[in-house]
């Protein structure tokens, strides 16, 4: 009898574990502060398979507001007293400066982020391409993602700077994701100088 009652608690302690990583994985919401972001914190939190609302952060005549739509209610938020969202579609956004940048690897400590740019092309054409930046952690203010600034960030680790110089011949080789390993290059080789 006592195995039966001590399977039943490991199963259920199982169950609970693997429901609360699920609804995590398809959850959206707010980040108040970066504690939230890598507590996984939400606000205003849904499970967007089974429960709608809108975020909005891009107001034509308010660019440091955003918007929050949770339960029929209309929520705003200042853009630089809040750290961020995810959305319906599971991409994690921070904002700093009011400005929005797509964090590409919300898992990772070494954390890489993307910012649309709009570059005026020849014949009065726009296109919009990507700039990368990165943080040491959570907190920390985004780079400019090349070497220098990775380097000195990172002072005292020389075997990153030494796998930095060997694995990227350009800065824009930097944001490259490693398909096999599913992980972004830069933070395995990273991951791999903390050994």
């Amino acid at each position: 009898m006592k195995k039966l009652n001590s399977f039943l608690i490991l199963a259920g302690l199982f169950l609970a574990i693997s429901q609360n990583s699920f609804a995590q994985k398809d959850s959206s919401g707010i980040y108040k502060t970066a504690t939230d972001f890598q507590q996984k914190k939400l606000s205003y939190a849904i499970n967007y398979k089974t429960e709608k609302h809108r975020i909005n952060d891009d107001f034509l005549f308010s660019a440091g507001k955003i918007k929050v739509v949770h339960e029929g209610k209309a929520y705003f938020m200042d853009k630089n007293s809040t750290y961020g969202y995810k959305s319906t579609t599971g991409e994690v956004f921070r904002f700093v400066d009011n400005k929005e940048y797509k964090i590409l690897n919300p898992e990772a400590s070494l954390m890489l982020y993307e910012v649309p740019n709009i570059n005026k092309a020849s014949k009065g054409q726009f296109r919009t391409y990507p700039v990368y930046f990165f943080s040491t952690d959570a907190s920390s203010i985004p780079q400019a993602l090349t070497k220098e600034k990775l380097k000195a960030a990172f002072p005292n680790n020389h075997k990153f700077h030494d796998a930095l110089d060997e694995n990227f011949k350009s800065d824009g080789e930097l944001a490259a994701y490693d398909s096999f390993h599913k992980v972004y290059k830069l933070n395995r080789i990273f991951n791999n100088s903390l050994k």
